[in-house]
């Protein structure tokens, strides 16, 4: 549990410095500021969807010693 309350505070990190580093270039006029924001503006709509998919993926297949048919078949019977 603490590991991935650690990895949610550097996501959101991660996230929040891409939206003010996106803030900040959108004011510098010059070409590699221009380049350095659409990098920005490209990574901060990929990370927060490649993180979303590593999510899903972990919680879909992390489970050890069960398949996931087997997690499901709990989940539609009811059962924890």
């Amino acid at each position: 549990m603490p590991g991935k309350r650690i990895m949610a505070i550097a996501a959101l990190v991660l996230i929040g410095v891409l939206y003010l580093a996106t803030l900040v270039l959108s004011f510098i006029d010059s070409p590699l500021a221009r380049s350095f924001l659409m990098a920005a503006l490209f990574c901060t709509i990929v990370v927060p969807a490649m993180l979303y998919g590593y999510l899903l993926f972990t919680e879909r297949f992390g489970n050890k010693g069960h398949s996931p048919k087997d997690s499901h078949e709990k989940d539609i019977q009811g059962e924890p």
